[in-house]
Order: C-alpha cells, then sequence, then structure tokens
C-alpha cells in the first residue's frame, strides 16, 4: 500500500476474507477504510463470529481486533453508487 489512498479494488478484494488472515498491506487497506470509507462511499464490517461478552470488555480496538481474528471473523465490504 502506498501512502495515498489505497483504491476501491484494493478494498473490494477484502470481502469475504477471513480477517486473521490478513496481511500487513492489507491490514493497511482495511484499517484506512474503516477509519474513513464512508467519505468514499465504503462500508467495510467485521462479520462478529466471537463471543460478544469477550468483545464488549474489548479494552482497546488493537484487543477487540485480536478477539475478532482468534474467531475467524470474515469481512464485509459494501461500496454505494
Amino acid at each position: 500500500m502506498t501512502t495515498n489512498r489505497p483504491s476501491i479494488e484494493d478494498i473490494t478484494a477484502l470481502n469475504g476474507k477471513i480477517f486473521a488472515m490478513l496481511n500487513d498491506e492489507e491490514m493497511g487497506v482495511l484499517n484506512f477504510y474503516r477509519e474513513r470509507g464512508r467519505k468514499f462511499g465504503i462500508s467495510v464490517q467485521i462479520i462478529n463470529k466471537a463471543d460478544p461478552v469477550a468483545l464488549k470488555n474489548a479494552k482497546s480496538k488493537q484487543d477487540a481486533d485480536h478477539i475478532l481474528k482468534s474467531a475467524n471473523s470474515t469481512i464485509s465490504v459494501s461500496v454505494s453508487n
């Protein structure tokens, strides 16, 4: 990933992938659109297969991500026109 905005193709390629299996570049794309996707008509969700109590008790985004990765959660990406 470059310092510029990742392409729409970069983020849509992550649709359906297992969150825990992303490489560093893919995580960069995912994090960019998780934080700023709404500006570009992109909605990103992690389909939660984790224990809701553990997720609720997560102390940080990193803790929540670790819980989601442990549960083989998947990524859902939708693009509005």
